[in-house]
């Protein structure tokens, strides 16, 4: 066997051994406890709010927004959990390196309905920076206490820009496919 098939052995019996371990210390630790119950709330309760109140009308384009968020929230979520930017103590799920309570339903959630009840620029923008606001200087603290995020190499003012930049690129994304196929 060459070098790189025996490097690439090795390194997927560590990760059997690593997601081994995982599912161990989750099954131990983790699932079942207060915090892994507020987790599993935050996942499901962000969904019934949206159902009760979203748009039936504009059902589609505000679930391509959502989609949008999902995916490039879930995507650096990943990356910034893979090169130490922080780390979740609490699992939903095992095997997960992104937070899907946060990143599948708070977020979501909350940028669809900001999209959905702010529709022009200047209100969106508005609503934005304050949600943004609130997600970042309240809401991550407190996930913080309760041990669902720690930040190793990040800030809540990372945090606050980032929601912005989102909300912004994808308002614009969205804007400009409804002009192209929205007669």
């Amino acid at each position: 066997m060459n070098d790189k098939f025996e490097h690439m052995w090795k390194v997927q019996e560590l990760q059997n051994k690593a997601v081994k371990l995982d599912i161990q210390g989750w099954l131990k630790d983790e699932v079942f406890t207060w915090n892994w119950w507020v987790l599993l709330a935050l996942l499901i309760i962000p969904w019934l709010i949206w159902f009760k109140y979203a748009d039936r009308r504009r059902m589609l384009e505000i679930l391509l927004f959502g989609a949008l968020v999902v995916i490039i929230t879930t995507s650096l979520d990943t990356v910034g959990n893979e090169i130490g930017l922080w780390v979740y103590p609490t699992q939903l799920i095992p095997l997960s390196n992104e937070a899907i309570e946060f990143d599948h339903s708070i977020v979501a959630v909350g940028f669809m309905l900001l999209y959905q009840y702010f529709r022009t620029w200047k209100t969106f923008v508005i609503a934005l920076i304050f949600m943004a606001a609130i997600f970042s200087f309240i809401g991550e603290p407190l996930c913080h206490l309760l041990e669902a995020v720690l930040y190793i190499k990040w800030s809540y003012f990372y945090s606050f820009v980032y929601y912005i930049t989102i909300g912004i690129l994808i308002k614009a994304i969205v804007g400009k496919l409804k002009r192209m196929y929205v007669q």
